[in-house]
């Protein structure tokens, strides 16, 4: 049976990875799609201690976003919880460009920037020709 779910990996190499998982029964093993390495760091604030966690692509240089990887590889599976759930999406739209998809990006075809002054000029230069 797969069961799939949104959750994190700790591997006997000492990382701890996010992603979809999918458990893979017949393969002994875990189908990871957008997996992301999980970094810790405790740092000061004026209000205490506090756990900064950051993501970052797990396989960087790959075409392959989904990955297989074999339970001997593996110290346990769980879970994610709401937290690191909320962390994971805001990083996976900011490496895939969900939130700047909708941005045109310009070209020489569609014309150049310009300052406002200088855009200003060359409208009222062709408005007197006219």
């Amino acid at each position: 049976m797969n069961t799939e779910f949104l959750g994190l990996i700790k591997l006997t190499s000492g990382d701890e990875i996010i992603g979809n998982i999918i458990v893979c029964e017949q393969e002994n093993g875990f189908v990871i799609e957008n997996p992301f390495v999980v970094d810790e760091e405790i740092v000061e604030t004026s209000k205490g201690e506090m756990l900064k966690v950051d993501l970052r692509p797990w396989i960087k240089f790959s075409k392959e976003d989904i990955v297989f990887i074999e339970k001997e590889k593996t110290i346990t599976v769980y879970e994610a919880d709401s937290r690191i759930v909320s962390i994971y999406n805001r990083t996976l739209k900011k490496y895939l460009n969900i939130e700047n998809s909708s941005k045109v990006k310009l070209d020489a075809e569609m014309g150049f920037k310009s300052k406002v002054d200088d855009a200003r000029k060359i409208l009222e230069n062709i408005y007197k020709l006219s």
